[in-house]
């Protein structure tokens, strides 16, 4: 089952060739049909994906950011 979410990132060290990419995205399992969970365990219902990135530049013109 698929449905679009929202995932807003914050990025850090614009236009200097490195920087940072975090965000967290949170839904609930059981909106997309994972209603069982695995047996003997239990699982919490909402699921929090977290995004941490270090980048870095290494080749090609510099980026352009739309404002």
């Amino acid at each position: 089952m698929t449905k679009p979410k929202k995932l807003t990132l914050a990025l850090s060290g614009k236009g200097t060739g490195t920087g940072i990419i975090k965000g967290t995205l949170a839904f609930d399992r059981k909106d997309y049909g994972m209603n069982s969970g695995i047996p003997f365990i239990k699982i919490a219902d909402r699921v929090e994906v977290t995004i941490d990135l270090k980048v870095k530049q290494v080749s090609g013109p510099r980026l352009v950011y739309k404002q």
